[in-house]
Order: C-alpha cells, then structure tokens, then sequence
C-alpha cells in the first residue's frame, strides 16, 4: 500500500507571505526615512548629479543645510526695544527738522533721553526760532515732552 503524504499548501503560502509583506514594509519604511532625511526623488536626482560632478558652487550652495541660514523673523511679532524706540523717535524729529527751510541750516542735536521725551540742544538766529522747533518736535508722533536746551546766538537761553 502506497503512503500517500499530502503537504498543506495554505500553510507554507501564507507564512511566504507573510515574509514578503514584512520585507516589503521594511523596505518601505527605509525608503521612507531616505526621503525625509534628503527630499524628494527629484532632490535625490540632483544632490546625485551634483556629487558626481565634482561638486560645482551651485551644487554645493543647494546643498547646504538650512542651519547655516539665519532665522526668519516677522517683523510683526517683534516688539521694539526701547533703544529702538529712542533711535526712531530722534529720527522722526530729524526729518522734521530737514524738511523745515528754516530749522535745516541751524545746528540743533536731537536727542532723545528718554521714552517720548527729547531733548534740542545747539544754537538758533531768533527767538522765533526756538518756539518753531519746539513747536516742530512736539507735533512729531511720538512725542510727549521737549527739553530745549536752545541759545539764541548773541542772546540768553530762551525760555
């Protein structure tokens, strides 16, 4: 009498199976993390290329890591330091002063001394004069108090 052995083909199929999907989600998983390390294909094709060729200055400059360029920073989340605050209030005051026909030619120093307050200091023709650059300084946005520290040339401090 002949034995006759029968082997149970779904059981061997299915653990090759299973083998082969593990394989694959191995594979797939080191693919992946190739990708996220360089980029995509297209960056895979070019960072090749560009070793290959003996690394021109493009390449080398479109490889370099993104830790070497400065951070963004918005300009809207920033707030101004007072320094900041100090150095654009003296500033606005200043173009005040060169779009005036009178105050322009006279050498009056701006300072600001402290937040919303300047100080004029220097030298004017008239009276008049020291009363236009305070005027001028107080309508400056800004603003809140002007030390005048002005001399009328030939005269006393003025008031």
């Amino acid at each position: 009498m002949r034995v006759i052995r029968r082997r149970n083909h779904e059981k061997s199929g299915s653990s090759q199976r299973l083998g082969a999907v593990m394989l694959g989600a191995l594979a797939g998983v080191a693919v992946g993390i190739l990708l996220a390390d360089r980029g995509t294909l297209a960056g895979l094709r070019r960072r090749r290329t560009a070793v290959t060729d003996g690394d021109p200055p493009k390449a080398r400059a479109r490889r370099a890591p993104l830790a070497d360029a400065p951070p963004v920073q918005s300009q809207r989340g920033r707030r101004m330091t007072a320094a900041d605050e100090q150095a654009a209030l003296e500033a606005r005051v200043l173009e005040t002063f060169r779009n005036d026909p009178v105050l322009m030619d006279r050498p009056i120093d701006i300072g600001a001394i402290g937040t919303g307050i300047i100080e004029l200091t220097g030298w004017v023709e008239a009276p008049d004069e020291v009363r236009l650059a305070t005027t001028l300084t107080r309508g400056t946005i800004g603003v809140n108090t002007v030390v005048n520290r002005l001399l009328v040339r030939g005269g006393t401090p003025a008031a």
